[in-house]
């Protein structure tokens, strides 16, 4: 009985180690995911630009009550400029942009990015 649980151990920790392999977003050119557009729908990507035209938005969830803040921008790395949304609950603390901010983001590419995760640089 040991002997499967310390397995059982072991498999869960080398999931624990590959999972954040797994979800590494690929580092892209705005240039390269406006060429090859159907090469990145819907895969998670990471764009490094700065931001331009940004606009807040803040509602109220109808069922959950909880007050959801919406950022949309425009990203630019030099290559390209594309449209980009980063939408968190604001009680959670996310992180807020504005215009001139230097930002790498990872998100869902969608012919703009659906931004998952933000770091100012």
């Amino acid at each position: 009985m040991n002997r499967i649980l310390r397995l059982v151990e072991l498999t869960l920790i080398s999931l624990v180690w590959l999972v954040p392999v797994a979800w590494a977003a690929d580092p892209v050119s705005i240039s390269s995911l406006q060429a090859y557009p159907e090469a990145y729908k819907m895969k998670v990507v990471q764009v490094t630009g700065m931001i331009s035209g940004y606009q807040m938005q803040h509602f109220i969830g109808s069922s959950s009550k909880l007050e959801k803040c919406i950022q949309n921008f425009l990203v630019d790395d030099g290559s390209g400029m594309i449209q980009a949304s980063y939408a968190a609950l604001c009680q959670m603390g996310p992180v807020l942009l504005k215009d001139g901010d230097q930002v790498t983001i990872e998100g869902h590419y969608l012919g703009t990015l659906d931004v998952k995760s933000v770091r100012k640089n």
